[in-house]
């Protein structure tokens, strides 16, 4: 059956019946309305994997980076800049003790 089939039953099956996810073939009793992967994994990894190969976009995304991992990087690189380098506050020099 394909992944997409799988899914749809899965949708529409009612809280309490039997499914196979559709991504790694495990049976699991649906405990939610919305539910359409099993919870034998830790995290999302059945859902990801699910939409990750149904979306065609997604298929190849190993250089695809998210809004909140380009943020984070963005704020990093401005942190890290050498450019404005100046001396620290609590250094000798900063506290205008020289060294003899």
């Amino acid at each position: 059956m394909k992944l997409k089939e799988r899914y749809k039953l899965n949708k529409d099956a009612k809280v309490g019946d039997v499914c196979i996810c559709p991504s790694c073939g495990t049976e699991f009793i649906k405990t939610h309305y919305q539910q359409a992967f099993c919870k034998s994994k830790p995290g999302t990894k059945c859902k990801d994997k699910y939409w990750n190969t149904v979306i065609p976009e997604k298929r190849c995304n190993t250089t695809r980076i998210s809004p909140a991992s380009a943020e984070f990087l963005e704020r990093k690189r401005k942190y890290n800049r050498n450019d404005d380098y100046h001396e620290h506050p609590f250094s000798d020099e900063g506290l205008g003790q020289w060294l003899d």
